[in-house]
């Protein structure tokens, strides 16, 4: 440890602040700069095609999604070191184009998503980045759905699960290789008329999701893998809009909440008793938003929206701060605004979705720019 009766002659001027030594030394000091970025941004980009929707990305670096095409048929896609690669999908029953999105990757590099054909239930799938043309069939029963929305390190797989043939409410599922397509059911298994699905799920087996009526509002709820069952995350959370949309590996949960009654969700982290507090400053004067991801280390990341004006902004929060993204990189490219931060890895990389052009949507990288050691602790020696 440096002892504190040594002080460089640099920190000494930043002891004497910067305007007295600019006037010992006889200088003019510039307007005020604006912060120096916190991301290098790196576009997505795919020649030719429309739209590009990246949705995940784990701790590799590799990313996943799905863009259009000009025939506006969805493409499930890995993207790694050697850019972007088409996820396969089964053939459509029709002859025509099968649909595919992927929605999320997990750190041994499998893939979960779906494939859609028209009027016919979508598979859930599972993918590996070691070979993107093969594929798993989560259920090969063609009157269930399957929409996974997680997959955890140890390849647990949840999301929602639809029966076509029963044309029941949709309800919460969870997969594994042991166990196969488990029906986790809704918060009451006796009222048919609720609907129910899980958002993420952690390496310990921590679930969580969103329940509702049908077209009614959303609450959060909870649960445990290998107990086939959902619960509500608290009262407070069934009284107002709110679900539970991402956990890290310490069991930290947020989504979003109406915490005020105001009748606006805005992003939230949950307690362990279920009561939720609002992401300080994540909405920057907007109605309401989400939080959408979580690092381990607690870094949090998602948008703030108002629908009236169709204004977005994407958001990271650090430290208990909210900075808009939008404002922290080093080249907004041809983005015309940030529409959501969608993910967050270990090493603080985000992906997120944006608008440019006519409307048209792009997918970006964020990286977090490191500070440069030579200017660390105000020059010291």
């Amino acid at each position: 440890m440096r002892s504190n009766a040594y002080v460089s002659r640099p920190s000494r001027l930043r002891a004497l602040g910067l305007p007295v030594v600019a006037a010992l030394l006889g200088l003019s000091l510039p307007a005020a700069q604006a912060a120096a970025p916190r991301y290098h941004l790196t576009a997505l980009v795919i020649p030719g095609m429309q739209d590009i929707y990246v949705n995940d990305i784990n701790d590799a670096g590799e990313m996943v999604g799905y863009y259009l095409d000009e025939n506006f048929t969805s493409h499930a896609f890995l993207w790694d070191a050697n850019g972007p690669h088409d996820l396969a999908v089964p053939a459509a029953s029709g002859g025509g184009d099968m649909e595919g999105a992927a929605t999320a990757i997990n750190n041994a590099g499998q893939i979960v998503g779906y494939a859609q054909d028209i009027g016919v239930a979508a598979p859930g799938m599972l993918w590996d980045r070691a070979d993107p043309t093969q594929y798993t069939l989560l259920d090969d029963d063609p009157a269930i759905g399957l929409s996974p929305y997680d997959i955890s390190d140890n390849g647990t797989v949840v999301g929602l699960k639809a029966n076509l043939l029963t044309g029941e409410a949709f309800h919460g599922f969870v997969w594994t290789a042991e166990t196969g397509d488990v029906d986790y059911g809704t918060t009451d298994p006796n009222d048919p008329s609720i609907n129910a699905s899980w958002s993420a799920v952690n390496d310990a087996g921590q679930l969580v999701g969103e329940w509702n009526y049908q077209f009614a509002s959303a609450h959060a709820s909870i649960g445990t893998v290998g107990t086939p069952a959902m619960q509500p995350m608290s009262a407070a959370s069934d009284a107002v809009q709110s679900a539970a949309l991402a956990i890290n590996a310490g069991g930290m949960r947020v989504g979003y909440m109406d915490v005020d009654g105001s009748g606006n969700a805005v992003p939230v982290v949950y307690a362990a008793d279920g009561s939720a507090s609002a992401v300080p400053g994540a909405t920057f004067d907007l109605p309401a938003g989400q939080a959408l991801g979580i690092n381990d280390a607690g870094i949090i990341v998602g948008r703030a929206d108002d629908f009236g004006t169709l204004t977005f902004k994407a958001f990271v929060a650090i430290d208990g701060k909210s900075y808009d993204l939008y404002e922290q990189v080093d080249d907004t490219a041809n983005f015309d605004y940030f529409l959501t931060a969608k993910a967050v890895n270990a090493s603080g990389t985000i992906v997120g979705v944006a608008r440019f052009g006519d409307l048209q949507v792009g997918s970006y990288v964020l990286t977090p720019i490191a500070d440069d050691g030579i200017f660390g602790d105000g020059f010291d020696l």
